[in-house]
């Protein structure tokens, strides 16, 4: 099924559109007529239409970018197609032919892209995006190895455009030729990259312009080059590389022992590189004998584990006396090979032997955890965390280690077990951060098994111990609840009022305030405004901005100003038009930090204004942060002293048009899931994170696949659709409303779910007895207890910024 959306309403467009913040409308049947939302400020979850006409063509052009924008490919192709099968006018069938071309790009159609190019190009040249059109003709047919057709169309694209992509379009042109064989020429291109204005320091132009410079035989400019690379190389997989490639120039140069000294640099001394893994190859290629130390090591963090521990095997085999390397790092790999307990022994003949070594500590921690998480030894385990404390109570990691085994006789039920040895964190480290939270914990346990007045002990003993204001709203909070158990209400009523002014706008105050108005976690505001007139928000805060920096009255904050002329503008705005979105990121980003460096309060908030127009919202929020930051405003006074306009962009309401269709098919408050998204991605459509998710609300691929096959959407579906907002938002969705349901209503075990896995959430959700707040500190992963608490804030924000009755 394909989620039926409202689409972006009417708006007249130049040839070069730029994308609407909140788009009103959507085209749908019957033929000849759209239907456009009008969202009710009393009732969000109610939509009524009204009827508008069929756009012209040149609407249907910004209606197409606005569905482009917004990933929905299927809709912006029809209304590009449209608009240039029924306009007379060449720029508007000029614009809708490259709305064309860029989405058979983003589908990975390169041979219908370059169809719908070749037609702009040669039919349409006064088309605005005619020089545009050379640049992604270079992209499509790079992506199809026709390597000398890219090098001429970005050649092309620097005679008609010069000045704007010059680095970009240099540096790609240079790769195509050099995959063409043609280095000369690479070499000349690469070299005009580099006296291009950019915002790297050229290091990685330098690379290719040595390789280059080796494939043409020129040997010793190579060499040369990559010295001067490793001088100022900023990190060692980088001196690797330099390494290698240097150690390859003097083979071709028939100086065998230097090249050998090269190789034998990068894996001696970078092990971590991939490349050294190749200098390791050359040398074994070459019948030099390494290190089986080296060896092992190399191969090890190239992930050739079975090759390593054989290495190490002998190393440790020859080399009986040495100082314990190679035993933690083969454990390191019979773990990854989950060989589980042949690790445990290789651990423990380190810890045994080697107690000098600087990843001794370390070692204890991941023996500890093969023993009660893969091995199910949890005694064992807690048995070895608790010898290290012994055996080095001063060490930072000690305190770490009780925690670790207060949770793991936690985790099994076993609570007075655990309850001791939080005890001992307070007893025995009461000056640090943990001190707080283990007392506090002790509490929970006491708490959730009835036991209120120790729960009331340690919660008191909490607050004593506790540093931030964020443990002191945290006991305040629990002790309210405890009194509310023994049926002292007046006391309960208490607590939480100290609570809720301890840590303004933090988690625990926020809950402490919901609980004194009897409000359910994440309750919707009873009427709303999602529909803040922003054009009018913006003139207040123009005079605000005015009057708060001594600017004239007169003074126009309408546009970027000086601003404009910045090459980083420039270059950002031409690759966001080309959707190079990340490369447009970084020069906008760039031009922020700048600002910010300098203090500059007005730059700031003219790129503010800029990035929320052009749809770059995660940057824009940061930019507006730090006008106020420069207004001398912080978190907490911004709602006060500030214009409302700073909070709508900071807690915007983007792609509105997509989210609000979507919460409320799901029975979701719109503002839930607006705060869902701000705090997985910023609103940046094309971030990715370490841990493989992707897109607005940060699917994994695996989950992808599955929501995809449950949706039977999108047709031929893979993990790159991700990126586009109207997938990730369906996607992000239904799976939250998945949990949710699988959870009977639990928003808290939703997000545990969202962030930690069902598993774990139903784990959790066995602890807490239908009481949400004891859901959260049951939750055993930090990582999923900060990401609940901080979209109870986030949504708490947007409760009081649309919500008309907060």
């Amino acid at each position: 099924m394909k989620y039926i959306r409202f689409l972006p309403g009417l708006w007249l467009v130049t040839a070069i559109t730029a994308c609407s913040l909140f788009p009103e409308g959507l085209p749908t049947i019957p033929p000849g007529w759209t239907v456009t939302p009008s969202i009710s400020p009393t009732s969000p979850a109610t939509l009524t239409p009204t009827i508008t006409p069929t756009p012209l063509p040149q609407a249907r052009v910004g209606v197409g970018d606005k569905a482009f924008f917004n990933g929905d490919y299927e809709t912006a192709l029809l209304d590009y197609q449209t608009a240039f099968q029924d306009s007379p006018d060449p720029l508007v069938r000029a614009a809708a032919k490259w709305g064309e071309a860029r989405i058979y790009f983003a589908k990975e159609r390169y041979e219908d892209a370059l169809a719908s190019l070749q037609i702009l190009i040669t039919e349409y040249p006064e088309s605005p995006h005619f020089g545009q059109a050379y640049f992604l003709q270079g992209l499509a047919y790079y992506r199809l190895e026709n390597y000398p057709a890219a090098a001429d169309s970005w050649q092309s694209y620097l005679t008609i455009r010069p000045g704007y992509l010059d680095v970009y379009a240099q540096e790609y042109r240079g790769d195509a030729l050099f995959s063409a064989g043609n280095f000369a020429d690479a070499l000349s291109a690469y070299t005009a990259a580099i006296q291009a204005p950019s915002l790297s320091d050229d290091i990685n132009l330098d690379l290719k312009v040595a390789s280059t410079e080796s494939e043409l035989g020129n040997y010793e400019s190579a060499l040369a080059l990559y010295d001067g690379i490793t001088a100022r190389a900023p990190n060692d997989f980088i001196k690797a590389q330099t390494a290698y490639e240097s150690g390859l120039a003097y083979q071709a140069l028939g100086q065998s022992d230097a090249a050998f000294g090269k190789f034998r640099l990068a894996v001696e001394s970078y092990p971590l590189s991939y490349y050294s893994y190749l200098s390791l190859v050359a040398l074994l290629d070459a019948n030099v004998e390494v290190s089986d130390l080296d060896r092992g090591l190399v191969d090890y963090f190239a992930g050739q584990y079975d090759v390593a521990i054989a290495a190490f095997d002998r190393y440790i085999e020859a080399n009986p006396v040495n100082d314990g390397t190679a035993f933690y790092y083969r454990a390191l790999a019979k773990s990854d090979m989950n060989f589980y307990e042949d690790a445990v022994l290789d651990y423990t003949t380190f810890i045994t032997n080697y107690p000098t070594h600087s990843r001794w500590e370390d070692a204890w921690g991941e023996k500890a955890f093969i023993e009660w998480f893969y091995l199910g030894a949890h005694d064992t385990g807690v048995k070895t965390y608790l010898d290290f404390v012994a055996a080095v109570p001063g060490s930072a990691l000690s305190v770490d280690y009780l925690m670790t085994s207060a949770r793991i006789y936690e985790r099994i039920g076993r609570y007075a077990e655990a309850s001791q040895i939080w005890a001992r964190v307070g007893n025995e480290y009461p000056g640090t951060e943990q001190a707080s939270t283990a007392v506090f914990l002790s509490g929970i346990i006491y708490y959730r098994n009835g036991d209120f007045f120790s729960a009331i002990e340690s919660f008191n003993r909490s607050l004593t111990l506790a540093v931030s204001t964020t443990d002191k709203a945290r006991a305040n909070l629990w002790l309210g609840k405890t009194q509310q158990k023994l049926g002292n209400n007046e006391d309960a009523v208490n607590a939480w009022r100290v609570a809720q002014e301890l840590d303004p706008s933090g988690y625990y105050s926020e809950r402490a305030r919901d609980l004194l108005i009897d409000r359910a976690p994440f309750a919707p505001a009873t009427t709303v405004n999602l529909a803040p007139d922003l054009a009018a928000e913006r003139a207040s805060a123009d005079a605000w901005v005015r009057l708060t920096f001594n600017l004239p009255a007169d003074a126009n904050l309408s546009d970027l100003g000086p601003l404009a002329s910045d090459e980083r503008i420039k270059r950002g705005a031409e690759l966001w038009e080309l959707g190079l979105y990340e490369d447009a990121r970084l020069e906008f980003e760039g031009l922020r930090v700048e600002l910010e460096i300098n203090q500059d309060a007005i730059g700031s908030y003219r790129l503010t204004n800029y990035l929320v127009d052009l749809g770059l919202y995660r940057s824009a929020i940061f930019a507006a942060r730090q006008t106020l930051t420069l207004a001398g405003l912080d978190e907490h006074t911004e709602s006060m002293m500030a214009p409302p306009y700073f909070s709508h962009v900071r807690y915007g309401l983007y792609y509105s048009d997509l989210v609000i269709p979507d919460a409320q098919a799901k029975n979701f408050d719109p503002l839930f899931i607006f705060s869902v998204i701000r705090q997985e991605s910023l609103f940046e459509g094309f971030v990715n994170s370490t841990a493989g998710a992707r897109g607005l609300m940060q699917i994994v691929p695996e989950t992808g696949s599955q929501i995809a096959f449950e949706l039977v959407w999108p047709l031929n579906y893979t993990d790159k659709d991700l990126y586009r907002p109207d997938v990730s938002v369906a996607f992000g969705t239904h799976y939250l409303a998945s949990n949710r349901d699988l959870f009977q209503g639990n928003l808290y075990a939703a997000l545990a779910a969202y962030n930690g896995g069902p598993g774990n959430a139903s784990q959790w959700l066995e602890l807490a007895g239908g009481d949400p707040d004891l859901y959260l500190e049951s939750v055993r992963f930090e990582e999923t207890r900060n990401y609940i608490r901080n979209i109870y804030e986030i949504h708490v924000i947007y409760r009081r910024l649309y919500g008309l009755a907060e």
